[in-house]
């Protein structure tokens, strides 16, 4: 019953989905008076497919609860001793349930970006949804018939599965990859528009208003799976590291690029009129780059420890991206006399010139990100098999670029629109200016003089007093114009611009990671120690006591587990239990289990290198990584800017504390005058 059900809902939505697409031409073609039922119905039809799609996904968790062996894909990752956790995670463990899970977001987000336009009319909107219904139906066809999750064996069925594989027994199992995928699925919303609004003919840049906050959304649930992606290589691999460019860490990483870019560069479009071909640009290529990750991942012409197995799903994926590609190339070359700027770039040293210096930087750095990740298939065409960019190639290119990014950011609450701005820099600058002096100065005297550390002191201290300057200025110029107290005051000048703090949030994140990055990059220590227990030894600042080994069983393991007291100077002592796990239905593959404790300086990061001697003699290797805790903060405040740029204006209840704090003002009696700041008046930062 179970297959028959899945396999019937994904027919339907199959069947759905072209129905949606004949319904939305059909409005496009008849205007928005005579149409106006047929995009409704349009509207209808994607709910329905969202609910045919969510059956499908139902009945394989279903059988993955219930571990019905019968199902191959159940049985490939499961187990009946696995934790309920992680047989929930196996839904999306494999190459077809993780196909499953991204066709339900990406057919939920449709459902909720349809009802979201429902007001709009015109071939605009009618077209976003058949181009939304077209790649869902993508999706569901190679359910249905390239990537079936319920498939079943011919013969008997196994009495149990094969279980996860190690690595994927973690709780970032369960987090990362739902995160990453609504990223990429929530990139379809801006694309769909885009097609409409190219077709329909661009008038205007209202558009922009309908698709920011799913660029928005989009950017943050990626940047939050990107994260938590590090996070999870970080502790799991046992390596000591975050980030190893592998081909499909890249591949998440090139539609944030280029989506931070579009972030920033609509900001322009909506104030300026300007950067119109250059949004369309980037709409689009987000998008593809969304579609070309999943080749990467699921093709197998590329090795990588996070891709599957190659499969001829990576030939469906290939022919839909250069569809999708001539899609888009053709529209915008058609359109591009009504893509044309409003005004020409007036000034090189002004906000929009600083934005169209970081949306190239960003370009750059996706492009030369793209072309290491490639580079084995390039060296194919031309007869040089096994060439592959290695991690140091990306360090030496990517990262200049990087901090010169960075300090562009740092720099852009000092700046204002227009001609102005290089006369009003100087002036701007001054106090940040000094205070770089200052913190870069005593970072040199008493920690480090390495070059690369004192850039990244220099330029967060930049851009951090850069921001708390540029809202000090707003603050004060809110409390002489309206006389309100220093709640009020403040309350109400966020309030009244989230997209404005939520981006200066965002790039303290950003500030934090480049923190965390460049601590545990240039500063990392690692030492090799075999001991016997009783045994003592000294890693930096600390003292260690190997204690001795213990064998310990798990739910569907067993494990070698070392216990290790570290005692650091001033006195403090902890036990470190690091562990080498051999899971059952995986003996040949250990698992290295690290034991870590972090704090706001550095982490200490042990490991069970390997024993010997009947388990009496023990190789313990002890890394120590300072400030890496800064970049999974950094993390969660970038995302949490993003989440602020989402909220509703005035939702912190401004009338009842600025009544309040004006019944304790000397100034009540005085009138209330417009805010007049630099800052205010001439941009609105988003993330």
């Amino acid at each position: 019953m179970i297959e028959l059900i899945g396999n019937l809902s994904l027919a339907a939505a199959v069947l759905v989905a072209a129905a949606t697409v004949i319904a939305s031409i059909g409005a496009a073609a008849l205007g928005p008076v005579a149409g106006a039922p047929w995009l409704r119905g349009s509207r209808w039809l994607v709910a329905s497919l969202a609910v045919f799609v969510t059956v499908a996904a139902a009945m394989l968790l279903t059988a993955l609860m219930t571990h019905d062996f019968r199902f191959t894909y159940v049985a490939a990752y499961t187990e009946r001793a696995l934790p309920v956790g992680f047989t929930f995670a196996a839904l999306w463990a494999g190459q077809e349930g993780s196909l499953l899970l991204w066709a339900w977001l990406l057919s939920m987000l449709c459902l909720m970006a349809t009802m979201g336009w429902r007001r709009l009319v015109g071939t605009e909107v009618a077209v976003a949804h058949a181009v939304l219904a077209v790649v869902c139906g993508f999706f569901a066809v190679i359910l249905l018939f390239a990537a079936n999750p319920f498939q079943m064996f011919d013969g008997p069925p196994p009495l149990d599965g094969r279980g996860l594989n190690p690595q994927l027994q973690d709780l970032a199992m369960i987090i990362h990859p739902p995160l990453l995928f609504t990223g990429y699925a929530g990139f379809t919303m801006p694309f769909a528009m885009l097609v409409g609004v190219l077709i329909a003919g661009p008038r205007d840049n209202r558009w922009l208003s309908h698709i920011r906050r799913w660029i928005l959304f989009s950017w943050m649930f990626l940047g939050a799976g990107i994260v938590m992606g590090a996070w999870w290589a970080y502790i799991e691999l046992g390596w000591g590291g975050y980030w190893a460019w592998d081909p499909v860490e890249n591949a998440s990483l090139l539609p944030w690029l280029t989506s931070t870019a579009l972030l920033h560069s609509i900001v322009v479009q909506q104030h300026r009129g300007m950067f119109r071909i250059w949004n369309a640009s980037l709409v689009a290529l987000t998008f593809l780059l969304c579609l070309f990750g999943t080749y990467i991942t699921r093709s197998g012409v590329i090795d990588s420890v996070h891709a599957f197995a190659a499969s001829l799903l990576g030939v469906f994926f290939l022919v839909f991206l250069l569809l999708m590609t001539a899609l888009a190339v053709g529209l915008i070359v058609w359109r591009r006399r009504k893509l044309a700027p409003d005004r020409p770039l007036e000034a090189l040293v002004s906000r929009e010139g600083a934005f169209l210096a970081g949306n190239v930087l960003l370009t750059i750095m996706m492009l030369v990100t793209l072309v290491g990740t490639i580079f084995p298939l390039l060296g194919q065409l031309v007869g040089h098999e096994g060439v592959t960019v290695k991690a140091p190639f990306y360090n030496r290119v990517v990262a200049p670029m990087a901090i010169l990014l960075v300090g562009l950011m740092a720099v852009g609450p000092v700046l204002a629109f227009g001609v102005q701005a290089a006369r009003k820099i100087a002036v701007n600058l001054r106090i940040p200016a000094a205070a770089v002096v200052v913190v870069t100065g005593g970072t040199l005297l008493l920690l480090t003089g390495n070059v690369w550390a004192l850039l990244c002191v220099a330029i967060v201290t930049l851009g951090t007093s850069s921001v708390l300057l540029d809202f000090v200025k707003s603050f004060s110029a809110r409390r002489r114009s309206t006389g309100e107290g220093v709640l009020a005051a403040t309350v109400n000048l966020i309030d009244t611009n989230h997209r404005r703090y939520g981006g200066q949030l965002a790039h303290l994140g950003v500030m934090m990671i480049v923190i965390g990055v460049a601590g545990s990059s240039l500063f990392s220590r690692e030492t090799l120690h075999r001991v016997v227990p009783g045994q003592t030894f000294e890693v930096d600042g600390y003292r260690g006591t190997f204690l001795g080994l213990t064998d310990i069983r798990g739910s569907n393991y067993s494990a070698v587990q070392a216990s290790v007291e570290l005692t650091d100077s001033s006195g403090d002592t902890r036990v470190a239990t690091p562990e080498v796990r051999f899971y059952d239905t995986w003996p040949e593959q250990p698992n290295t289990e690290v034991a870590l404790r972090s704090t706001w300086l550095e982490d200490t990061y042990v490991t069970l290198a390997g024993w010997e001697g009947g388990g009496r003699n023990a190789a313990i290797q002890v890394r120590v990584n300072p400030l890496v805790l800064w970049i999974w903060i950094g993390g969660i405040v970038m995302v949490a800017g993003g989440l602020f740029c989402l909220l509703p204006r005035q939702l912190l209840w401004p009338r009842a504390v600025t009544a309040t704090a004006l019944r304790r003002s000397p100034a009540v009696d005085r009138p209330v005058e417009p805010v007049v700041s630099t800052s205010v008046a001439n941009s609105e930062i988003t993330a």
